[in-house]
């Protein structure tokens, strides 16, 4: 009963999440995307360790402008995604950057190998890939339509691609603030 009540609270969080970001912003508030990665990687390192992944993160400064709960939540479903979409003792790889067109969010995971036809599936609402990619399956379909909807709230351009050992590579770019 609790396992069902966590999932449905989650479930109205991810909702909520999304609807709020298709409204669009109501500020835009300096958001260092640097601590926001670092801390969402802590949150989970129990997880990662006992799903034995290995996680490396190079975070350089990138200071976007933007929702900070909105740009934790596009983090956040990032992160937890390349942790539940990956294989026992995988890889995630995250970094942020900034480069002259403005800040960057890079998160990269192995695991199950994915179509590139596949890919605009995966940005759509409650459309989850074979039951096989996920280890538990858990979620709910809704990580990457957050995502790409905060994305688009905050200007950035989302680029989700498969890679070609497995698993996906995602980037999300803010403009220059």
């Amino acid at each position: 009963m609790l396992a069902s009540e966590k999932q449905l609270e989650e479930l109205i969080d991810a909702l909520l999440s999304l609807a709020s970001s298709e409204r669009g912003l109501q500020c835009r508030d300096p958001v260092d995307l640097a601590a926001v990665t670092d801390e969402a990687i802590a949150a989970r390192r129990e997880e990662i360790d006992s799903r034995g992944l290995v996680c490396e993160a190079a975070l350089d400064g990138a200071l976007v402008k933007g929702d900070k709960q909105l740009i934790e939540r596009l983090v956040a479903n990032l992160v937890d995604n390349a942790i539940r979409h990956n294989t026992h003792g995988g890889k995630i790889d995250v970094a942020t950057a900034t480069t002259v067109e403005g800040a960057v969010l890079s998160v990269e995971n192995s695991g199950p190998t994915i179509a590139t036809a596949e890919i605009e599936r995966l940005s759509r609402p409650f459309e989850r890939l074979a039951a096989e990619r996920t280890s538990g399956g858990d979620g709910h379909g809704l990580g990457l339509s957050i995502v790409q909807t905060i994305a688009q709230a905050h200007d950035a351009a989302l680029v989700v691609a498969p890679r070609v050992e497995g698993g996906l590579r995602v980037r999300v770019s803010f403009p220059a603030s």
